[in-house]
């Protein structure tokens, strides 16, 4: 038996994973009840990384304006489980400029990201129900944390999307900050199940035929992101974990903060697809030697890995939780919510830990860089994914990286 401690927006508790369980079952091919809408050509490399054609900086917004959505994607092959997803998406709608938001039509409503009912914060770049781009683009499925949410990483997924991407994002049913707050608890094992299972749902509505994004999303450039708790999720859906098969449509991983430590060295040699891992030195809920640190060095047999440290990083730094802890102040948030973001905040928000703009801009700039040269095979992105590449970010980092 292997044990690891999860965790994300600070609850914490072991894992302990039966040896029965530790290979993993086979990889399935998705539902054919719902095809992907259409196909679409190989993704070949672009541009080059000496050129004049370089792209702007990763943790830049990219070109294309931001819509919001949230939907609701019912598993029925779950008994009816109901995931309610945010998505973020290219669109052409943008946010007027601050002097002229009093005059903001219903087009250009900003996204609101709750925590809980009517309280939550007001995007600065994303349009509520925004009518999207015509794509293809490339799909991104977002896990959160342990006790977390959905918005948990809006920032990220806005700048993604900015730089065209679907990102889609469920709250894990039994496993978000308001199951936490009252007091509702899961297994830990069954939940290590239970979200891998959540982003093969999503990925299946995301691109069935006659859904709302279907003909946006690429079935053929599909990414997993994960955090803490999450980073596990990513991790697993690309070679099956406990009752959860591999999914074969993912084809790259990113895992922040990563709760890995209860993956053998087994099934770590089992991941093939390109994989980046981000960690905090001061991360004491997933400490990255033992999480990180180890699933970089396990990682032989992926196309590609890369390790990212940043010092003085705690374990929610690269999150939103900064920018969401004054929320706690709304008497409409139940206290032990309030709790939460107070404790969390202290943790995190203040000297001597890694500013958190600091932090998210490392997020972004890896994470947008990566699924550009790994997913995309934009290769004018390996400038910024080189060891060199780092000094140009406010923050000093640790680059790992092996074929």
């Amino acid at each position: 038996m292997a044990a690891a401690l999860v965790a994300g927006g600070g609850i914490t508790g072991p894992v302990t994973i039966p040896a029965a369980f530790a290979d993993g079952p086979a990889a399935e091919p998705p539902p054919a009840a719902c095809a992907p809408a259409a196909e679409h050509a190989a993704v070949n490399p672009v541009g080059d990384p000496a050129g004049p054609d370089a792209p702007p900086a990763p943790d830049e917004p990219g070109s294309r304006g931001v819509g919001y959505r949230t939907v609701t994607i019912v598993d029925q092959a779950r008994g009816g489980r109901v995931l309610a997803t945010s998505v973020w998406y290219p669109s052409r709608s943008r946010l007027p400029a601050p002097a002229r938001a009093a005059v903001m039509s219903r087009e250009t409503t900003p996204a609101s990201y709750e925590i809980v009912p009517n309280v939550g914060l007001r995007s600065r770049v994303a349009v509520a129900d925004a009518p999207p781009e015509a794509g293809p683009f490339p799909l991104v499925v977002f896990s959160h944390g342990s006790a977390g949410s959905r918005v948990q990483f809006a920032s990220l997924a806005e700048a993604l999307a900015s730089h065209g991407y679907v990102v889609a994002a469920p709250d894990h049913v039994g496993d978000t900050m308001a199951d936490a707050a009252a007091g509702r608890s899961a297994s830990m094992v069954a939940l290590a199940s239970d979200r891998p299972l959540d982003v093969r749902a999503v990925l299946d509505w995301m691109l069935c035929a006659g859904h709302p994004f279907a003909s946006m999303a690429r079935p053929d450039q599909v990414a997993v992101i994960g955090f803490s708790f999450g980073g596990l999720t990513a991790v697993t859906s690309t070679i099956g974990f406990l009752r959860a098969p591999a999914d074969p449509r993912v084809r790259a991983v990113v895992a922040m903060s990563p709760a890995t430590e209860v993956l053998s060295a087994e099934l770590l040699g089992r991941v093939r697809v390109p994989t980046l891992l981000l960690g905090g030195t001061d991360d004491g809920l997933t400490p990255v030697e033992r999480n990180a640190d180890r699933t970089f060095r396990g990682l032989t047999g992926a196309a590609d890995r890369m390790e990212v440290v940043v010092p003085t990083a705690t374990h929610n730094s690269f999150s939103d939780l900064c920018d969401q802890a004054y929320l706690a102040g709304d008497a409409r948030v139940p206290k032990a919510i309030q709790t939460r973001l107070r404790l969390g905040a202290l943790v995190t928000c203040v000297a001597p830990m890694v500013d958190a703009a600091q932090a998210r801009q490392v997020a972004r700039w890896y994470t947008v860089a990566y699924l550009e040269r790994h997913l995309r095979g934009d290769t004018r992105y390996d400038r910024y994914l080189a060891p060199d590449g780092a000094s140009a970010l406010a923050v000093p980092v640790t680059v790992r990286t092996a074929p």
